[in-house]
């Protein structure tokens, strides 16, 4: 059985070459969409069937160090995939109610209107996975704190980041360093420290404690770069991807 969710803007609707092109391609990880007025407004349906909002399956589970790196992968693949058929990458939508899985795949939801920023988008993503993640995962603890860090810099390069999470704790060679993330060696009590103080979005995330915080400020605060400004595009360095 089908199963579709609709986004509403009110504004009138004019099919451009966006909605065309997503019609007459299957872009990989990208939501099959239609696009429709009625009273005025737009329309946007999309085909979700057999799948699941990450807001919906993370409200269950918390967030895996296995997950995230799939994310990534697939994160960085729609990119290009969005950019090779000359649509807007600004118009993929990174809200977790936008972002659908199953089959360990993820898809994104591609929103014509758009009037977002990917970057500060993906900061807000990067936001939510903190608040989600599996804290007795040593790995997945790393990735999203550096994630979250790292997306607040400035003309940050999106793959390099990606590249650096995928990493993990692997030297050249494909082993593991022993040394790699000792820093964030230690154990989380849960019975002590209250990770979650609000559970809908826009909340405080976390509440800092000392023994929480301290090591894994001494791990991020190695990069201090300048904050957030403007972006004159995504930088992908192609070969590396």
């Amino acid at each position: 059985m089908e199963r579709k969710i609709t986004i509403e803007e009110a504004e009138i609707y004019h099919e451009d070459y966006q909605i065309r092109m997503l019609q007459a391609n299957h872009i990989e990880g990208i939501l099959p969409v239609k696009g429709r007025g009625a009273d005025g407004n737009s329309y946007y349906d999309y085909d979700v069937s057999g799948k699941l909002s990450i807001k919906a399956l993370y409200e269950r589970n918390p967030i895996r160090g296995e997950d995230i790196q799939t994310f990534l992968k697939r994160f960085l693949t729609v990119v290009k995939e969005t950019e090779k058929y000359l649509l807007d990458i600004h118009c993929i939508l990174l809200k977790p109610e936008y972002i659908y899985y199953a089959d360990e795949e993820y898809y994104f939801c591609y929103y014509p209107p758009g009037g977002g920023n990917l970057w500060e988008a993906f900061h807000g993503l990067t936001e939510y996975l903190v608040k989600q993640a599996d804290y007795k995962d040593q790995e997945c603890v790393r990735m999203v704190f550096l994630l979250h860090k790292e997306t607040m810099e400035e003309n940050y390069s999106l793959e390099k980041l990606v590249g650096e999470c995928l990493q993990g704790g692997e030297d050249k060679s494909g082993e593991k360093n022993p040394d790699a993330g000792s820093e964030l060696n230690y154990e989380y009590d849960k019975s002590e420290h209250d990770w979650i103080t609000e559970q809908e979005m826009g909340s405080a995330i976390m509440k800092e404690t000392e023994n929480m915080w301290t090591p894994v400020k001494r791990f991020l605060n190695r990069r201090k770069k300048s904050k957030w400004g403007d972006w004159d595009g995504l930088y992908i360095e192609e070969e590396e991807l």
